[in-house]
């Protein structure tokens, strides 16, 4: 009886342990997700000042989605690996990183097309800002279902259920 008794109390302990390791794998998830999210809402104000095409405001966004970004990769970096695990850890910086590289990159032209005067924004430079647009689109895809994917493994591997959005 008194073996039933400890493996039981084992078990217990065991089973409290994981819910612990999971809770706190899942508020490690949501520090991750603050510093995607602080970032995001900077591109989704440059997007909203390049939709009104608002050339003041689309230099200033631009400015502070930059610093954002930076400032995002030194939180996580604050934050670091997940009890020496570094998926998690890695995957959002893949992603922070793949942000401004799309920043840096399609971004930059499509500003520099967007503020060209009128006379100088010929149908081939339309076409090209459309091509521009695309090649943003595709690559924030690309980097979003890249992330969910190693963010799912590495939720199976501490049992954490993420939310869809």
């Amino acid at each position: 009886m008194l073996k039933k008794t400890l493996l039981f109390c084992a078990f217990a302990v065991i089973l409290t342990s994981c819910e612990s390791r999971s809770e706190k794998a899942a508020a490690y998830n949501d520090s991750l997700i603050e510093q995607q999210a602080y970032v995001l809402s900077a591109l989704n104000e440059l997007d909203s000042s390049l939709n009104k095409i608002d050339t003041t405001h689309i230099d200033e966004a631009y400015l502070i989605l930059q610093g954002r970004i930076v400032e995002s990769l030194r939180a996580v970096d604050d934050i670091g690996a997940f009890n020496k695990d570094e998926s998690l850890y890695n995957a959002t910086r893949e992603l922070i990183q793949g942000y401004e590289g799309i920043v840096d990159g399609p971004y930059a032209e499509l500003i520099d097309l967007i503020s060209l005067p009128d006379s100088m924004f010929t149908p081939s430079k339309q076409l090209r800002a459309f091509e521009v647009e695309d090649d943003i689109i595709n690559g924030v895809e690309y980097l979003h279902d890249s992330f969910t994917k190693k963010q799912a493994t590495f939720g199976v591997k501490y049992n954490v259920i993420f939310e869809e959005n």
